[in-house]
C-alpha cells in the first residue's frame, strides 16, 4: 500500500467510512480514494464495485507515472508545472461552518444545528454519519424537558442544553466524520437563518398567544 498523508488517518476509519471516501470522486482526490481502497482490500473487504474502482484508479496512476517518466520537466518548466497541478486540484467542498452550526444550535435548537451538519455530511458522502446525527438530535430534543421536569430546574437550563448539544455536533460529530482540519468553502449563513426564523417566529407567537402572554 502506498505510504502517503492519508494512511495514518484512514487506518482509524471504519469500513463504511472508507467506502464512502472510495466512491466520492467529487470531494476526494484519486490518491485519497486509492488509499481508502487499498486499506479495504488489506482488510479483506472485497466487492465488485471496490475491485472495479481499484483497478481503474491503479491503471490511471500507472499511466500518469509513465507520462511523468517519459516527460521529465526541465528546470525552466517548473513554474508552469506547478500552475498545472494547482489547476487540477479538486475544488474544496462548500459547507456550513462549525461556528454557524454552534450558533444555530444555541439560539434555536440542537435539532436545527443538526440539519446543517447533516447537509454537510451529505456533501462529503457520509451516509451512516447522517443517520447517527439525526438520531442524536431527535433524542436530544427531550433532554431539556427531562432535566427541567425531573429536577425542577429553571427553564433557562434549556439554553445550557443547547450549548452542550451544539458542542457535541461540532466537536464530536464534525471532527469524527468531516475532519477537524478539513479545508472547505463556507456557505452563506443568511438563507438557513431566515428559514429558521420563518419557522420559529410563528411557533413562538402561537405558544405565547395560547398562554395568554399576548
Amino acid at each position: 500500500m502506498t505510504d502517503n498523508i492519508f494512511v495514518y488517518r484512514f487506518n482509524k476509519m471504519t469500513n463504511d467510512e472508507l467506502e464512502a471516501i472510495s466512491f466520492n470522486e467529487d470531494v476526494y482526490t484519486n490518491e485519497a480514494r486509492l488509499t481508502a481502497l487499498d486499506i479495504l482490500k488489506n482488510r479483506d473487504v472485497n466487492s465488485e464495485a471496490i475491485n472495479t474502482t481499484h483497478r481503474a484508479l491503479m491503471a490511471e496512476k500507472v499511466a500518469q507515472e509513465k507520462i511523468v517518466i517519459e516527460n521529465k520537466p526541465s528546470p525552466t518548466a517548473t513554474f508552469i508545472d506547478i500552475e498545472n497541478v494547482k489547476s487540477e486540484t479538486k475544488p474544496l467542498p462548500k459547507l456550513y461552518s462549525k461556528t454557524l452550526i454552534l450558533v444555530i444550535s444555541i439560539l434555536f435548537s440542537t435539532l436545527f444545528g443538526s440539519v446543517l451538519l447533516i447537509l454537510n455530511l451529505k456533501k462529503t458522502g457520509h451516509s451512516k454519519a447522517r443517520k447517527l446525527v439525526f438520531l442524536f438530535s431527535v433524542c436530544y430534543l427531550f433532554v431539556p424537558f427531562i432535566l427541567i421536569t425531573s429536577f425542577n430546574l429553571d427553564p433557562n437550563v434549556a439554553l445550557l442544553a443547547n450549548v452542550l448539544g451544539g458542542y457535541i455536533l461540532t466537536e464530536y460529530f464534525w471532527n469524527q466524520y468531516i475532519g477537524k482540519n478539513t479545508e472547505y468553502k463556507r456557505l452563506d449563513w443568511a438563507k438557513p437563518v431566515l428559514i429558521m426564523l420563518a419557522i420559529t417566529i410563528p411557533l413562538a407567537y402561537i405558544v405565547l398567544k395560547s398562554g395568554g402572554a399576548l
